[in-house]
């Protein structure tokens, strides 16, 4: 059975429902599933992963979130080169409409240059969780078809 494991950021807690909602499409395709807050993430055990889901909420002036800082300053080619990723992020385009899912976008670019294949367009939230847990859920599953 193909591994996956979903690393989130959240400080509202929206980003870690919409993980829970991602996990629950995987698994519904067949794929064992661990989540895990980034701070208590090793980047080093992403080698045991068959697909790796980074989650973040964009926070300030399109800036990742606190949490997840130290990781990002972990990731190298090491850890992600052929690696199948997805990206995943909340945010508020009210009140960030220039920064809306920055996060998502730092992500992408850093997995880009660690040699990572990006195998979908990011699932971004805007706002209330709520209006996107069924969206969350089929992308998981979608994800879950393609590898």
């Amino acid at each position: 059975m193909s591994k996956t494991i979903i690393i989130y950021g959240s400080t509202t807690g929206n980003t870690e429902i919409i993980s829970e909602e991602i996990k629950k499409g995987l698994e519904k395709g067949g794929k064992d599933v661990t989540i895990k807050n980034v701070i208590n993430a090793d980047i080093n055990e992403l080698s045991n992963y068959d697909l790796i889901l980074l989650g973040c909420s964009t926070w300030g002036l399109g800036e990742l979130q606190d949490d997840f800082q130290p990781f990002y300053g972990e990731m190298a080619v090491e850890h992600f080169k052929g690696k199948n990723v997805a990206v995943f992020g909340t945010g508020d385009s009210d009140m960030y409409p220039d920064t809306f899912c920055e996060a998502v976008k730092i992500l992408e670019d850093k997995l880009k240059e660690c040699e990572a294949e990006i195998i979908a367009d990011s699932f971004t939230v805007d706002g209330d969780t709520e209006n996107f847990q069924n969206a969350a859920e089929a992308w998981g599953l979608k994800l879950a078809k393609m590898i």
